[in-house]
């Protein structure tokens, strides 16, 4: 008699734990996303995966249906539309609408809610190895040290810098020539730098000078050897301004600031012709942070 009723708490209990366990699965399973709240900003900032070989999902917004992985366009710039807060359960997250458009290999834009641990600011290699990204996309002194390097317009850019001795270009400085120089051009101008000044670091320098006509040889030049260009550039800061070699040599903290966009068609009928999108800025001044 004991040992019945000892099954048959044994069994009540188990089927209270499993039934309990269901309940919370079902209950769990029937929670559903809910927006706390959405921005729409007016400015798009640019972001990237953060861990291009894991399979991130890209969801609509109830969380519902995926829109694809962004391991699908693993080295792909996304630009983020929106920031929204998701509720599941108890716990608030903050996801990003990003999109990016179509491509060759991807025909059909992508577009998708996810959530902001899974991405990084900044720019992915469709974007650092193209012929021109304007200076105003660049929120990072990496991401622009990338592009100099992997873009296959910026050999003019890193050979003028190269001939510069106890210098380096940085992020900072080009931002601050390139908005001094964007100033002449109109806001509908498609060469317009899009640097605002509200990322400007002015504080951090002294002695910033500008060479508008090294900038102005550069405009009239972009056919010509990289070789004679950096030489002729060389000679105009010696001759025009002073900067001699030995001064040169002598200066101390001193940074480059340089923006070239040039040659961004590929095509020499379109890039040396009176319509071409062109823009330089150059600059150096003495880091004092």
């Amino acid at each position: 008699m004991k040992l019945r009723q000892t099954v048959g708490i044994v069994l009540g209990l188990t089927v209270g734990v499993t039934l309990g366990l269901a309940s919370a699965q079902t209950a769990q399973a029937s929670q559903k996303y809910t927006v706390v709240s959405e921005k729409w900003p007016t400015q798009r900032p640019t972001y990237r995966a953060k861990y291009p070989n894991k399979k991130v999902t890209m969801w609509n917004k109830k969380h519902t249906k995926r829109h694809g992985y962004l391991t699908d366009r693993p080295n792909t710039t996304f630009s983020r539309a929106s920031t929204v807060v998701l509720k599941h359960g108890q716990t608030k997250a903050v996801y990003y609408y990003l999109v990016a458009g179509g491509t060759k290999a991807h025909p059909k834009a992508t577009a998708g809610y996810v959530w902001r641990g899974y991405v990084t600011q900044g720019l992915a290699l469709d974007r650092l190895k193209s012929r021109y990204v304007p200076m105003g996309w660049f929120t990072n002194n990496r991401d622009y040290q990338d592009y100099l390097k992997l873009s296959p317009t910026q050999g003019i850019t890193r050979a003028i810098a190269k001939a510069l001795p106890n210098m380096k270009l940085t992020y900072d400085l080009t931002n601050i020539a390139a908005y001094e120089f964007g100033q002449k051009l109109g806001n509908e101008d498609p060469a317009l730098p899009m640097v605002k000044k509200s990322v400007l670091k002015p504080n951090k320098y002294q002695h910033v000078t500008y060479f508008p006509k090294v900038t102005e040889y550069l405009a009239t030049s972009n056919a010509v050897s990289t070789t004679k260009r950096v030489k002729k550039v060389k000679q105009i800061l010696a001759n025009d301004y002073g900067y001699t070699a030995a001064k040169l040599g002598k200066l101390r903290h001193y940074e480059i600031g340089l923006n070239i966009e040039e040659n961004v068609k590929g095509k020499p009928s379109i890039d040396n012709g009176p319509n071409a999108e062109k823009f330089y800025a150059f600059a150096i001044g003495q880091r004092v942070d």
